[in-house]
Order: C-alpha cells, then structure tokens, then sequence
C-alpha cells in the first residue's frame, strides 16, 4: 500500500487490500486519510487569524483556559466544515484530475465514517465554545460552519463565478470569534480582521484555480479562470491585493497595530500587489503558482505581526 502527500492537497493511493496489513495498522491509516480530509493547513490558518483577536480584544488580560478551549473549538469547527466539503464534492472530486485520488474517492474513508465524524466535531465545537467561552462564539462558529457547507458548496460554488469571493466569508470569521469569545461581543478590530480575510481570499484562490482551470471546467465549476479566461481573473487578482493596502493600514490606524506591525505588513502588501501586477502584466501562468504560495505565507505574516505586536505591548 502507498500513501503519499501532493503539493495540491492530500492524495491516497490504494494498491493493496487493507486485508493484507494488521488491524492496527488498517485504523491508523484510515485515521489519518481522515485528519487529511478535515484540511489541516486551512483549520490552522483559521485558528492563527484568532490570536491576534483574542489578544487585543481581551485588553491584555487573557484567561489562557478560555484562549485555549476558543482555539480549539475553532479548529474542530473549521475541521467539520472540511470533512464536510469532501463529502458534498464527492461526485466533483472524482472528475477532477487533483481531486480524484482523495480518501472517498480512493475507498480508503466511506461516506458513514466520514458523516459521523464530521457532525461529532460540529458538535464538540459548538459545546465548548458555548459552554466555556460565549454562547455567541459558538453561534459564530456553527453560523460559519452551515454557510460554508449549504450556502457556498452546496449551492454556491456550482452557480456563480463569485463563489470563492462570498463563500470566502466563512474562513473569515476567526477574528469574529476570538472576540465574541472573550468579550462576548464582536468588535471593530474583528471586523477589519475580518476584511483582510475576505479580501485576501479571492487573489489567494484564483492564483491556485488558474493552474486547474481546466480540472474545474471538466466537473463544470463556474470558476472565474474557466469561465471568464485567465486575464479577467488576472485584473480581479491585482485590484483585490490593491484593497489589501488600506485595509492592513486601518488597523493601525484604529489604533490597534503599532510599528512592529504595519512597517512589515505594509511592506509584504505591497509585495503581494507587485507580484499580482507582474501576473496581470505579463499572462504568464507560470506566475501564477508563485503568488498562491506566497499568498500563503502572507496571511500567516500578517496576523503574525499583530500577534507579535500586541505581545510586546502586553509585556
């Protein structure tokens, strides 16, 4: 049996009956086939947008418990929410070439085990963040959750080549919960947070779609590359990073960042934006790869500088 992981996502190949191998063994792979379904890297990308939230909104003065139990409520959350898109893709994942080797796909996770799992996190997320930090941190959570999995895969993503931009609202709300979490309240720091992720997201996923524009035109997603071509989706790329700019800044401005802050995230912005331009400029697809890979690394040193910002000024 070989498992291997792909830079497009997680990939299992099956060559051997899982008959052939111990019981142990069998439960660990699936296991695992199965974390892979609930799309780590997203999840904690989800959970990373929190801390800054949860850091400035509790004004210094964070109960590591609640942080915590908030944190991985989250992670369970945004977990479910990916266990659930492999489910209500399935039929998708299996004509597309990136898609087509995943756990449902391969055999190695059934639809069961994959629905129990998927509701079980749904619900332990909604009972710790309800029961030790506020109810309308859960309410966030779920809100998020359902919106992601009806709204956008369900219905969305398959009608519009705007899915990505108002389904993109679901990773967003991180922020949101942090602070609901330890205010109990969402305040205007979440909120811009919140405009960042939102923003960030469309540049961010339409870099990666246009190297798979034809894989979404096979399973007959209306995604903007497949539909509208690659330089309309290269303008749309360059003007949202450009939107990034003022939106990093306001939190500084608000007052909420200080220079450890907004000097390097200003800096990185503009690098996004540059990088975006030369794509547009140029209609190379080769360029396109490079700006999702650093689209990656940017939100991480966004909310990273605001971690590390407020950290300091706690100290």
């Amino acid at each position: 049996m070989i498992w291997r992981h792909s830079n497009a996502g997680t990939e299992w190949y099956s060559h051997m009956s899982f008959q052939n191998i111990g019981l142990a063994s069998a439960l660990g792979l699936r296991a695992q086939a199965l974390f892979s379904m609930t799309k780590p890297t997203i999840s904690l990308l989800v959970i990373v947008t929190m801390v800054p939230s949860l850091l400035i909104s509790s004004g210094g003065a964070l109960d590591l418990s609640v942080a915590l139990i908030a944190l991985f409520g989250t992670f369970a959350a945004s977990a479910s929410a990916g266990i659930f898109n492999h489910l209500v893709d399935s039929d998708l994942d299996h004509n597309m070439e990136r898609t087509r080797k995943r756990p449902l796909q391969a055999g190695v996770v059934n639809n069961r085990s994959a629905f129990v799992a998927a509701t079980s996190l749904a619900v332990l997320s909604f009972w710790l963040l309800f029961h030790f930090t506020t109810p309308l941190a859960a309410l966030i959570a779920l809100a998020a959750n359902v919106f992601y999995v009806v709204f956008y895969t369900m219905y969305l993503k398959k009608r519009t080549i705007q899915n990505i931009v108002i389904g993109g609202a679901a990773g967003a709300v991180g922020p949101m919960i942090g602070s609901a979490a330890v205010t109990g309240r969402v305040d205007l720091l979440a909120c811009i947070l919140f405009l960042i992720i939102f923003l960030w997201t469309p540049p961010h996923f339409w870099a990666l779609a246009i190297k798979y524009r034809d894989d979404y035109a096979r399973a007959n997603i209306p995604m903007l590359p497949s539909v509208k071509g690659i330089p309309a989706t290269t303008i749309q790329i360059f003007i949202y990073t450009l939107t990034l700019i003022p939106s990093v800044l306001l939190v500084s401005f608000m007052g909420y960042g200080g220079m450890i802050y907004w000097i390097p995230t200003l800096l990185i912005t503009l690098t996004f934006a540059y990088l975006a331009f030369r794509l547009q400029v140029s209609q190379d697809e080769k360029k396109a790869m490079p700006l999702f890979i650093f689209s990656c690394f940017y939100l991480f040193a966004v909310f990273g500088f605001l971690t590390l910002d407020a950290m300091i000024k706690i100290l």
